[in-house]
């Protein structure tokens, strides 16, 4: 507030006010003044904020937010008020500025609120390393349920059935499982296809409000050389970008590192997508690390490193694990193998 000459700042990002205050519900938001905050939400949330909500005011209006914020902020002169325009849409900001008129305008925030999200605190680690070894086991269980006739829908029902009975609150993201050729569609929906050739697994879990991200190529029966050759130079690009990552660096040079092998190898235009993000409250978050991003690593990040090769009317490879940043380097969280042979998980 201080650096870009602020009265306040509307936070209406979920999973920056659950950081805030630990509110976990579908609508609210948080006004933070210096010297008070406030958390409003509707009559849905009254019990739920009165048991979550720590350090802030809550105020549960009627018919919505901007009544009661009119209100709230009284005789207090023309405040400044800093908001997140990735979050905040335009019809919402239109809203806002006409019921406040006279009270505060509204200016969108230069810096980014996820980026408070980015560095882990000790207790946010122990949660996502509690979700990790969740999700390895839910692995490797729905692994050996595979038979003759598994799709591969069973298969991504199975990883989510599993982690859910392991005390996981849910998948983090839809799990993706695509074998043979559909493992060139880097997002492909789980379809009823029997599970043959190389099949791409990436799934997540969420647990105590964070989640995890991890992604193997298991085969399934034959799998073409250059499928294999792919996943090698997968692996390779994976161990330059772990050399790279220590405090300091940016991000867009780990994605490089990893990169220039799968370019020498003459494949570049097979690895279209950033290497990796962050991980926390949200399975895709702040940094980002791909070829256009300006964060800079920092130690306590939580990230991704997933590089893949999509080979169209082949196949695909892609392995991922989640890194954390600390003073000495990388320290990988992950701790599955990365072999093809569903046998050594």
């Amino acid at each position: 507030m201080r650096h870009e000459n602020l009265d306040g700042v509307l936070v209406t990002h979920l999973p920056d006010i659950r950081y805030l205050c630990g509110f976990t519900g579908s609508s609210g938001m948080v006004l933070l003044l210096p010297r008070r905050g406030l958390f409003l939400t509707d009559f849905r949330y009254r019990e739920q904020s009165a048991r979550e909500i720590v350090g802030l005011k809550t105020i549960v209006y009627e018919t919505g937010p901007e009544k009661s914020l009119l209100k709230t902020l009284g005789d207090d002169g023309l405040l400044r008020i800093g908001f997140d325009p990735e979050f905040l849409s335009y019809k919402g900001t239109m809203s806002l500025r006409r019921y406040l008129k006279g009270k505060a305008s509204f200016v969108p925030l230069k810096r980014s609120l996820t980026l408070l999200r980015a560095r882990k605190s000790r207790l946010e680690l122990e949660k996502i390393r509690k979700g990790i070894r969740i999700a390895e086991e839910a692995f490797r269980d729905a692994l050996r349920e595979v038979e003759r006739n598994t799709t591969e829908t069973d298969l991504a029902l199975a990883v989510d059935t599993v982690a859910r009975r392991k005390g996981a609150e849910g998948p983090a993201f839809e799990t993706i499982v695509a074998s043979g050729l559909r493992g060139a569609l880097v997002h492909a929906s789980p379809s009823r296809r029997r599970l043959r050739g190389a099949a791409v697994i990436d799934w997540g879990v969420m647990y105590e409000g964070y989640c995890t991200d991890a992604t193997r190529t298991v085969a399934f029966g034959r799998v073409p050389d250059a499928v294999r050759k792919a996943h090698l130079l997968v692996l390779e690009a994976q161990e330059r970008a772990m050399e790279k990552i220590r405090p300091g660096v940016r991000a867009r040079d780990v994605d490089r590192a990893a990169r220039e092998v799968i370019e020498e190898a003459g494949l570049g235009d097979a690895f279209g997508h950033g290497l990796g993000h962050g991980v926390g409250l949200e399975v895709h978050e702040r940094p980002y690390v791909g070829k256009t991003s300006r964060d800079v690593l920092e130690e306590g990040m939580v990230i991704t490193n997933e590089p893949g090769i999509y080979l169209s009317g082949v196949g695909g490879v892609r392995v991922e694990d989640m890194l954390l940043v600390t003073s000495q380097g990388a320290e990988l969280l992950t701790t599955l193998p990365r072999t093809l042979d569903p046998g050594g998980y």
